[in-house]
């Protein structure tokens, strides 16, 4: 019954994670958010280094997001 128990715990628990680039892709939202799509570079880079992903990272998902925030 024990492994059992384990093995639900398992899948119980995998079913609450995302992937590394969903994970990527939901932090630029943030920071697209908070530091407004037409923020400054250095503006950019302050918002990146606080969610902890690159400038490229945040560039690769800015018009995703963008066109999300215009619906």
């Amino acid at each position: 019954m024990k492994e059992l128990n384990e093995e639900l715990t398992a899948k119980m628990h995998s079913e609450f994670t995302v992937s590394k680039e969903t994970e990527i892709k939901l932090k630029a939202g943030s920071m697209w958010s908070v530091a407004g799509f037409d923020c400054d570079e250095a503006t950019m880079k302050r918002w990146c280094k606080a969610y902890g992903i690159t400038i490229s990272q945040a560039l690769k998902y800015k018009d995703y997001w963008s066109k999300l925030s215009e619906k």
